[in-house]
């Protein structure tokens, strides 16, 4: 049995509310989770940078979409503890700590877990945005093994796409937030000497393999 360190983690959150309300943890993923983000084969050859994850050319739409790394029912069997993240996610104590950091009424019933591994290298960027409707939260979970500058993070903008913060890129660390008007995305022209690798976390109200539990 892993052990499972997301629940405590939510439980010893943070919340802060500049430029707007957020939260941070830590110290939420254990060492096969974090060796599983690390050693996930993702092929960046021809990535598009264009300041969005998904890459848009010649107004062809996801230009990226076939270099993602969503975890599903058909690759599960790479990622074991990756799944044991995402049944926790499922279960209800810890989606009433997530309710409870973004206001979330009914603790995300009948939503849908997606988790991607992310491995961003030189030249990515995201330009400032603010997610879908469809996501009940936006979070990131960092993991930096390889020394990169904590610059690296997630930056915040105010309405006036003014950047007020950047969530540091620790390691084993990581933030959610909801709602509208959350600028935020990452400067152009950082510097990755190795690896920006993490996950990007979910509730969503469209169907992936991963629905909530009863």
């Amino acid at each position: 049995m892993y052990h499972q360190p997301l629940l405590n983690s939510l439980r010893d959150a943070v919340k802060h509310d500049t430029p707007w309300e957020y939260a941070t943890f830590g110290k939420c993923l254990n060492e096969e989770q974090v060796k599983e983000i690390r050693t996930a084969s993702i092929n960046n050859t021809g990535v598009l940078h264009d300041g969005t994850r998904s890459g848009y050319k010649d107004g062809v739409e996801k230009q990226n979409h076939k270099l993602r790394e969503y975890i599903t029912n058909e690759n599960r069997g790479k990622y074991p503890a990756l799944v044991s993240f995402i049944r926790e996610m499922q279960s209800h104590p810890v989606r009433k700590e997530f309710a409870k950091l973004v206001g979330n009424k009914d603790n995300f019933a009948n939503s849908y877990v997606r988790l991607e591994i992310l491995n961003d290298n030189q030249g990515f960027y995201l330009k400032p945005h603010c997610d879908i409707p469809e996501k009940l939260i936006s979070s990131l979970i960092y993991v930096n093994q390889t020394g990169e500058n904590v610059s690296l993070g997630t930056d915040l903008y105010d309405e006036k796409l003014e950047l007020k913060h950047t969530v540091p890129f620790w390691h084993n660390y990581g933030y959610v937030f909801h709602g509208p008007n959350k600028w935020h995305g990452m400067e152009e022209g950082k510097q990755i000497n190795v690896e920006r690798r993490g996950i990007q976390l979910n509730y969503v109200t469209f169907k992936t393999d991963w629905k909530v539990y009863e």
